[in-house]
């Protein structure tokens, strides 16, 4: 995002301070427009694809209020996610895929 949007000069989600209820959607939507207009920046400019949030508030907040701006709800994701999602444990079955020592469908092991 750029430089006016980040850091220093991040913006809250909209969601935080109590106001995470559907009864002050409208101010959440308000609250959310900074962030979302960067969002749309980056998107049109560089093609992004999701939002990644670092805050459970931020997530669920984006989560309601990114259909009000052309966005889909699943197009938030939380940092958290990413980086489970990221971890290959030893000896697991997706380490065995990835060095290409994984049992194919007939239990031989494939080579690559």
């Amino acid at each position: 995002m750029n430089d006016d949007s980040i850091r220093d000069a991040t913006f809250c989600c909209g969601g935080g301070g109590g106001l995470l209820t559907d009864d002050l959607m409208e101010i959440r939507v308000q609250g959310a427009m900074p962030r979302m207009q960067a969002l749309k920046r980056v998107v049109v400019e560089h093609g992004v694809t999701n939002l990644a949030a670092i805050c459970a508030i931020c997530k669920t907040q984006f989560a309601k209020t990114l259909p009000y701006f052309g966005f889909s709800m699943d197009q938030i994701i939380s940092v958290h996610q990413l980086v489970g999602d990221a971890l290959v444990l030893k000896g697991s079955t997706q380490e065995a895929e990835l060095d290409g020592t994984a049992d194919d469908d007939d239990g031989e092991t494939e080579t690559t």
